[in-house]
């Protein structure tokens, strides 16, 4: 049978997306509050969630909860936490066996729903606020996971490198904030936020899966239960502007490879297009920057490019050593120039629409990949199937890539290096 999807708005600022295909055996269910990104609430959306999957008012500890859990056949709860260019969703999900495939057909679909919503919006709460400690260890977790990003030094040039790209934008702000922040959060600005998110976030309830008539009632009713007040209205593509010059940014630290990351941006619209160009200009292995710049010219450890729809902007990452920086800029120049001048053959856009179409078809391989992606889907408020996506991709023209990359400025460079003097040809 085909996939089935449907969105529809069931509240304010409530929307249901329900994704059915019978190949499945199970059923995956998230629900994420859904904000706009800023500094102060950043940190405090994704402590919230992670404490509500601790424990509830029946079921006061992890370990209930995982007794449970496993008494429905191994149900998993999870924790859900993205950023999408400037928005923010935090939420939790539950995944569970359908009811006709348990022992006599025992229905399983109601308590595991509970379970999810019981955690969502029936907390385990003393004196009106969070337990004392499922807020001490979710801040704990919480400062080790910002110890951790700034030990990481690809993820920290990773962020580093969002905050020059996008500066003065949402999309620049860290979700994890400081050290100094996790550990000044108070019970009290948690519980208000939670409060918040129920009264004004926007709610996604996504399910995923056979079957949804014994649940669908229990979760729309709970929802509807919820002291609404009328939500931000946003949209999840947000361009991001080119600056007028080019900005360059070094940053030395003890490493041993320099991490460096170029971006590029476009108010380009396709962006189906746009994907069949970033992998023609480094998305696979038989792309321009990894055939050039990393084989012939072996100027790059690693050299990849990718798109940001949500934010029109082309990252292209390089782990390089430290002399070969200038050149590796350069060369990656080159690369783009190159594509823009329509200097790449058929083949090779056949190779790249190939790559993606590949990719796009393995969503249909599991129930999560499924669900998230119909979650993009809704983000650029389309309803393609993989199938009709790698339809558009094939049908895309070597002249459709030749515009879409002339469309891109150059917009930031940002490199972390060796502790050691950058030179004026570097």
């Amino acid at each position: 049978m085909p996939i089935s999807y449907e969105r529809k708005m069931i509240g304010e600022g409530i929307a249901l997306t329900e994704i059915t295909d019978q190949k499945f055996k199970s059923n995956y269910i998230n629900i994420s509050f859904v904000t706009p990104v800023d500094a102060v609430n950043a940190p405090l959306n994704s402590l919230v969630t992670e404490i509500l999957a601790c424990a509830n008012a029946k079921l006061p500890t992890l370990i209930e909860i995982s007794k449970q859990l496993g008494y429905l056949y191994g149900a998993t709860l999870a924790t859900r936490s993205r950023r999408v260019g400037d928005i923010q969703e935090n939420g939790l999900s539950i995944e569970y066996i359908c009811d006709e495939f348990t022992i006599n057909k025992e229905v399983i679909s109601d308590k595991a729903v509970d379970i999810l919503l019981d955690c969502l919006f029936d907390p385990l709460l003393e004196n009106g606020l969070f337990c004392e400690k499922y807020v001490s260890m979710r801040k704990k977790e919480l400062e080790d996971n910002i110890l951790a990003e700034l030990n990481d030094k690809f993820g920290y040039s990773t962020r580093r490198a969002k905050e020059i790209v996008y500066k003065g934008e949402p999309a620049s702000i860290s979700m994890l904030g400081t050290v100094d922040n996790a550990r000044s959060i108070t019970s009290q600005q948690l519980i208000q936020r939670y409060e918040a998110l129920k009264r004004s976030a926007c709610i996604e309830v996504v399910m995923c899966g056979r079957s949804f008539d014994s649940v669908r009632e229990r979760i729309v009713t709970r929802l509807l239960n919820l002291e609404r007040e009328k939500t931000v209205d946003f949209k999840y593509k947000s361009f991001s502007p080119l600056k007028d010059k080019t900005e360059y940014k070094y940053e030395s630290q003890d490493v041993n490879q320099s991490k460096m990351v170029m971006a590029f941006k476009s108010s380009f619209d396709d962006v189906y297009i746009a994907k069949v160009f970033a992998a023609v200009l480094g998305g696979t292995p038989t792309s321009k920057l990894f055939a050039n710049v990393r084989e012939k010219m072996s100027l790059c450890y690693y050299c990849s490019a990718a798109y940001a729809d949500m934010k029109g902007t082309l990252v292209v990452s390089s782990g390089v050593a430290k002399e070969n920086i200038g050149k590796a800029e350069k060369a990656v120049l080159q690369q783009l120039e190159a594509v823009k001048n329509g200097d790449f053959t058929e083949e090779e856009l056949e190779n790249a629409k190939i790559y993606l179409c590949t990719g796009f078809k393995s969503n249909n391989d599991s129930i999560y990949r499924m669900a998230e992606y119909y979650i993009v889907q809704n983000y650029r408020e389309t309803s393609y199937s993989p199938e009709q996506v790698c339809n558009i991709f094939m049908n895309v023209t070597k002249q459709q890539v030749i515009d879409c990359a002339r469309s891109f400025g150059y917009d930031s460079f940002y490199v972390l290096q060796p502790e050691t003097e950058v030179s004026e040809d570097e």
